[in-house]
This record gives structure tokens, C-alpha cells and sequence, in this order.
């Protein structure tokens, strides 16, 4: 009976606020509204309202026969300091409705319309109550009951941001008020037969924070969730203004990644991948952010990911990630580059190591920029050309930072001083015929073209007939 009691009075409410915003009194508040670019549809698909003083509601309220003790309850009106006359905190603000699942109106959200006075906040939010208990709630959840055939639910932080993207055409998207998620929120989600979430809380530090404890949260209740990046600090409100509605659309449904991997690139963050260690500890801590994958067999594009970015190989972060879904303790891996199985890596390693000085009266003049194929090599060959006076003291310096540096230095220890230079012969030949052979092969391809013209189709067998001049001249030590 007090339930229902104070369920009459917020419709009474509501339906106040909202006669007040079409009235000619509120017309500062529809004008703002315009302003924000919120149409005659939305204010009333949302029952927006207007508080147009101190004094008003409680008026209206006490003339339909509600008690101060009422107002006081639903926390709608309070005694002010000075006398016993009820004000309503929400005066001078537009009004926003907030509906539980039974279309019952449990609390307001109210948002100035006027510059804010020194320590004004520019939202109201009604105080918890007897019907209203903010981590039970989501904002648009009587809005998404209605609609039929959705497969997924956009996650949100504020009230405006569900009334945007409602506007927007995009009418499945829910609010948490403001407040970090809570289970009971998740739960409400999942009980409306969703199984499918994009998270998308503001681009802001605080709205990344939010995230990505939420989405442990609502991977617990057993939901499906992608989350949605917004860049620059925005929010969705603020999104849909500068881009468009089709933009956010494509940003929701185009660009939202899988939880596990927003959570790697989280991890990632805090480590500098030029450092060797700092790549083995964020091997470590990328395996424990995804401890809680379901099985092995989903883990596997994540092990990619981190393989790509750490350089520790799969079959190691697959026996750390067993460990750690198993409950034992994990050790930082140890990085290094991988040993050359191949001839050419072997061969272009000691070429770079004579590009050093490694090798006594050997000075490196060829170009390698289309042999060196990977990023690290590529590192320490673009310092050497850059730098016409190199040591091996520089490529020492850059072991700590760049495993191939200390690949190649491990590696040409094997060599002895008696065979250095022949073996840099070999080497030197070996890359650059092996490059050689790759760009004619290219080549090659071309003329397979059928649509070739003429003259493109002479040029590329000129082109052809220079390299095989090369590889002989390579091939006859010239």
C-alpha cells in the first residue's frame, strides 16, 4: 500500500514536470532542450519535464492531497531550513523520468538549463527511497521491454546519452545512472533476455575505469561483451553531435572489440615493449586478464595478440595461462629473440654484426632495406646507416632493448675469427641473391597479367634482365 502510494505520487509528479515544459513557462527549457537538439518526439517518449521553481511541486503536490511525510519519502520535496514549508531540490532544471521495468516512475533526474552558481552541480539525481535503489536500476529499461526481436543491449553511462541515441534511431541502449555497475544491474539486463552487450561508457579516464571493472561484472552474469572505445574524452551524447547518428551506428556495431582484448590492450599500457623485461612482465600480466576465459579454444586468438606484442611464443603463454587457470603462481617469462632456424636470418644476423665492426677489414656498402623484413632488424640497420661511425659497443647498448641485437651478438660468437671473413662473403652473398630472387619472382607475377600493356610489359622484362645480371655478377664474386 505505501508502495503504491508513492508510486501515484511520482506519476503525479512526472506528469506535472512535464505540463510545466509545455507550458508557456517552459518555454526556457524547451528552448534549451532545441538547443541540445532533443525533439517534440523524444520529450515525450521520455516524459521530460520542467521544475520551474523552489515551491512549485510541492504545491501541486500538497493541492492532490499528499503529505509532507509523502513528499519527504519519495524524495521529491524538504523541509527548508526556515520554516516548515517543502521546496523541490530540482528547481530550475529540466526533468528526466526514471521508470523501473513496471513503467512506474521511481525518480528524476534533473539537469540545469541556467549558467550553474559556484558549487552548483549541473545534475540533480533523486536520493535513494523506499521505490527507488539506484544499483537496482537502469536507466531505458521500460523503454527496452517494449521493443521486440533485439539481439543486443548498448550499455551507457548517463541519462542523456540513452535519450541521444534513442533519437539517433538507436533505441537499445540502457544507462547505470552514473554510478559503477553493479551485479543487480547485469542481472536486470540478462533477465530481459539478452545475451549480447556493447559497453560504452564516456572516452574519459573515469569512464575507462568504469569499464573495465564492469566488464568482469557483467561477463559474471554470463553475457556476451564487446566494448565500444570513444576517443578524445567524449560521450555518447557528445558523439553523436559532432559525427552524426550513422557514425555511431558504425562505431558501435563496426569497431567494438571483444572484452578479453580490450582488456589486454588495457594491460598494455603500462609497459614499454622496447624493453625485453618490460615485454616478459607484460606477458605475465596480459595472461592474468584473461585467466577467466571459459576455454583454451577462445583463448587462442588472445594468445596471438600477446604472442605479436610480447614476442614470448605461444606454446609458453599457453602453458602460463594453463598454470594460472589451474590457481598457480606464474613466473615472468624470459624474452628473447628467436633462434634462427633458417639460413637467410642466420646469414643477414652476421651481415649486421659486420655493418658493426664485428668483422676485421670487412666494411658493409650494400643496401639491405628490402631484405630486412621485420621490425627489430629493421631498427638496428636504420641506426647503422644513419651512424657512419658504429662500434659493436652500440649494438651492446642496444641488447637491453632490442633482442636482436643480442641474437646477433650470441650468435656470431660461434663464428671464429680464422672464418669471419669468408663467412661474411657467404653470408653477404646468400642475402642479397635470396633478396635478389624474391624481387624477380615478383616481377614474374607481373607478366602473368593478361591486361599488361606493351610498353609496361618491356619494361618489367628490362627490369627482370637487370637482376639476373646482378645474380650472375653475385654468383661470379664480382
Amino acid at each position: 500500500k505505501k508502495r503504491d502510494r508513492l508510486y501515484d505520487l511520482m506519476r503525479d509528479a512526472a506528469r506535472h514536470y512535464h505540463a510545466n515544459l509545455m507550458s508557456e513557462k517552459g518555454k526556457v527549457a524547451r528552448d534549451y532542450l532545441k538547443s541540445r537538439g532533443i525533439d517534440q518526439a523524444t520529450i515525450t517518449n521520455f516524459g521530460l519535464g520542467y521544475a520551474i521553481d523552489s515551491y512549485d511541486l510541492p504545491k501541486f503536490l500538497k493541492e492532490k492531497g499528499y503529505t509532507q511525510d509523502e513528499m519527504n519519502e519519495a524524495k521529491v520535496a524538504y523541509k527548508s531550513e526556515k520554516g516548515n514549508n517543502m521546496y523541490d531540490p530540482q528547481h530550475e532544471r529540466f526533468i528526466i523520468p526514471v521508470l523501473n521495468n513496471t513503467n512506474n516512475v521511481i525518480a528524476f533526474c534533473g539537469r540545469i538549463i541556467r549558467p550553474a552558481k559556484e558549487n552548483e552541480g549541473k545534475y540533480y539525481n533523486s536520493m535513494e527511497s523506499f521505490i527507488f535503489h539506484k544499483s537496482n536500476e537502469l536507466f531505458g529499461q521500460h523503454i527496452i521491454k517494449k521493443l521486440r526481436n533485439i539481439n543486443d543491449i548498448i550499455l551507457v553511462e548517463g541519462h542523456m546519452d540513452v535519450i541521444s541515441l534513442y533519437q539517433a534511431g538507436i533505441q537499445n541502449a540502457v544507462a547505470s545512472m552514473g554510478t559503477a555497475l553493479t551485479s543487480q544491474q547485469a542481472h536486470l539486463i540478462r533477465k530481459q533476455g539478452i545475451n549480447k552487450v556493447y559497453f560504452m561508457y564516456d572516452g574519459d579516464a573515469a569512464g575507462q575505469k568504469g569499464m573495465l571493472r564492469g566488464v568482469d561484472i557483467l561477463r559474471a552474469e554470463g553475457l556476451d561483451v564487446k566494448v565500444v572505445i570513444l576517443e578524445d574524452n567524449l560521450d555518447p551524447d557528445e558523439y553523436i553531435k559532432k559525427f552524426g547518428a550513422q557514425a555511431m551506428r558504425d562505431k558501435i556495431y563496426a569497431t567494438a572489440i571483444p572484452m578479453y582484448e580490450y582488456k589486454i590492450n588495457n594491460v598494455l599500457k603500462g609497459f614499454n615493449l622496447k624493453s625485453p623485461e618490460e615485454r616478459g612482465k607484460f606477458a605475465e600480466a596480459a595472461i592474468n586478464a584473461i585467466k577467466d576465459i571459459p576455454s583454451l579454444a577462445q583463448a587462442e586468438p588472445l594468445i596471438n595478440i600477446i604472442e605479436a606484442k610480447s614476442g614470448v611464443t605461444s606454446s609458453v603463454l599457453y602453458d602460463l595461462l594453463k598454470k594460472v587457470m589451474a590457481g598457480q603462481e606464474i613466473k615472468t617469462p624470459i624474452v628473447q629473440a628467436p633462434k634462427a632456424n633458417d639460413n637467410f636470418t642466420k646469414a643477414l644476423r652476421y651481415v649486421l654484426y659486420a655493418a658493426f665492426g664485428g668483422v676485421d677489414g670487412v666494411h658493409v656498402k650494400d643496401e639491405y632495406s628490402a631484405c630486412i623484413k621485420t621490425p627489430n632488424l629493421s631498427e638496428i640497420y636504420d641506426y647503422f646507416r644513419m651512424n657512419p661511425e658504429v662500434s659493436l659497443k652500440d649494438l651492446e647498448d642496444m641488447r637491453e632493448s632490442n633482442p636482436e641485437a643480442d641474437a646477433i651478438l650470441n650468435e656470431a660468437k660461434q663464428i671464429s675469427d680464422s672464418v669471419a671473413s669468408k663467412y661474411f662473403k657467404d653470408s653477404r652473398k646468400y642475402v642479397l641473391l635470396a633478396s635478389l630472387k624474391e624481387s624477380k619472382d615478383l616481377l614474374a607475377l607481373q607478366l602473368t597479367d593478361d591486361s599488361l600493356d606493351t610498353q609496361t610489359r618491356g619494361e618489367v622484362l628490362m627490369q627482370i634482365n637487370e637482376i639476373n645480371k646482378q645474380i650472375n655478377d653475385l654468383k661470379k664474386d664480382k
